[in-house]
């Protein structure tokens, strides 16, 4: 399979392989449960519970790791949220500085243009 050679993350391979893990134990338990015949025996009974519980482990293994990878796309998004803000913030004063910079030279240009004339003075 072409997806396990991409994937390059350790906490994402976790999850990954625990997911197969899962999903074979319940093909697994599945296969144990659909040849087994009608009336159950005790020892049959202990096998499917074994490989229940199994599952049940591979499971339990299985949220711990989905909620590690949301807990970690929520602290990766709040970080995200900020490194934005401070981006938004600079953006901000840039623009503020480029407007002033128009301002300052329209009034330079006004003064250099200004026509005066110099009057004498009076002794």
């Amino acid at each position: 399979m072409a997806i396990p050679d991409t994937i390059t993350d350790k906490t994402l391979q976790l999850a990954l392989d625990a997911s197969n893990q899962t999903r074979e134990q319940a093909i697994a338990l599945l296969n144990l449960v659909s040849n087994t015949p009608s009336p159950l025996t005790h020892a049959t009974q202990l096998q499917i519970s074994k490989q229940q519980k199994l599952l049940l482990t591979y499971l339990a293994q299985l949220r711990g790791l989905h909620r590690d990878a949301h807990v970690g796309a929520r602290e990766t998004k709040a970080l995200t949220a900020e490194a934005r803000q401070e981006v938004d913030r600079l953006h901000l004063q840039l623009q503020n500085l480029y407007y002033e910079q128009q301002h300052l030279q329209g009034e330079i240009a006004a003064c250099e243009s200004y026509e005066y004339f110099s009057l004498p003075f009076l002794i």
